[in-house]
């Protein structure tokens, strides 16, 4: 009887303890690696931040009004390294046109060194941060 009594314990303490986790612990299973390797800019994060500065255009009524900030752009990347469908994920608060020209520099892009799987170039989607910053003051 004594032992009966422990064993109901014991089975309500661990209710309890798994109660306060959730769920039942589950094992723990490794995913396989999406790619074996990244999209790539030509030349690198240096490179595509010198294409940015020589490319882009800063829209006038942004920098009439020194709008600035980051805009984050997602997009594919085919197997050939070709930059496809272009959108705008997140913009920069009252620069409209800041999106447009994240959009228009983008899709202007050079040729990427494409992801690769199993060896294969595959198509992958990437995002990425345009940025906009006012070099002087006008």
């Amino acid at each position: 009887m004594k032992n009966y009594i422990l064993l109901i314990i014991f089975i309500s303490m661990l209710k309890i303890s798994f109660a306060q986790n959730g769920e039942l612990p589950l094992p723990f299973v490794q995913q396989e690696p999406k790619y074996d390797t990244a999209p790539c800019f030509p030349g690198g994060p240096h490179a595509m931040m010198k294409y940015f500065d020589d490319s882009i255009r800063y829209p006038e009524p942004e920098r009439t009004k020194f709008i600035q900030g980051n805009v984050m752009v997602k997009f594919s990347v085919t197997k050939e390294g070709s930059v496809i469908d272009v959108q705008v994920v997140n913009g920069v608060p009252g620069g409209p046109n800041l999106a447009r020209e994240s959009v228009r520099i983008i899709q202007s892009m050079p040729i990427w060194i494409p992801v690769s799987k199993n060896g294969k170039p595959v198509e992958a989607e990437y995002t990425l941060s345009v940025p906009f910053k006012i070099k002087n003051k006008r």
